[in-house]
């Protein structure tokens, strides 16, 4: 691949001949958003959209109180569902940049996606201490990590100039996205869970 450098905050190089990287990740990126796409939404459009979660277990039943959730757990599962919007946005930049094989997006979209994710973490400690959150929590560690590891390569395979990293990091940013996708519906029941228990703290 001939690449020249470019002005500007983001990346240093733009590539100006032989797409077939960019082409690639646009690929990988396409498989894994179209399933990605389908699962279910989260936050203020999940509670709108589902059918009332059934009580978990020790929850007391209909009737009754539910078991008052850590409030750091409340948080957290909030944080997480608001953030798994913003997930699918970046993914969709990154289809929208490769598409277009615009390099510059494409950084742009990855280093904000790689940003995201390392601020988010510290949220799965929150959610992994609590026995009802803990199941979601060890799906978080399997794909936040490797979407994280995935963006910062593709993004700095794009400032290097390094096409096999672009590919590279596009197909791990592909399989976390894969390991994303069904934790997405199991959040959007939480969010639903957590907005109860946030009003039973405001009482």
């Amino acid at each position: 691949m001939i690449l020249a450098r470019v002005a500007g905050p983001g990346p240093r190089t733009a590539a100006h001949h032989q797409a077939a990287p960019i082409v690639a990740a646009c690929l990988v990126l396409a498989l894994a958003l179209g399933a990605c796409g389908t699962a279910a939404p989260t936050g203020s459009a999940a509670v709108s959209s589902h059918r009332p979660s059934p009580a978990p277990a020790g929850s007391g039943g209909p009737g009754t109180s539910p078991e008052p959730w850590p409030g750091t757990t409340v948080l957290a599962v909030i944080a997480l569902g608001a953030a798994d919007g913003e997930i699918e946005k970046a993914g969709v930049d990154l289809q929208k940049a490769a598409d277009t094989q615009d390099l510059r997006a494409m950084w742009g979209a990855a280093d904000g996606l790689a940003k995201m994710i390392d601020a988010l973490m510290p949220n799965l400690d929150r959610i992994e201490s609590y026995p009802l959150t803990k199941p979601v929590a060890q799906l978080y560690r399997t794909a936040f990590p490797e979407l994280a590891a995935g963006a910062k390569q593709l993004r700095d395979s794009i400032t290097a100039g390094d096409s096999a990293g672009v590919v590279a990091g596009s197909q791990r940013i592909a399989t976390a996205l894969g390991h994303y996708s069904p934790i997405r519906e199991q959040i959007a029941a939480l969010v639903e869970q957590a907005i109860v228990q946030q009003r039973l703290y405001t009482k």
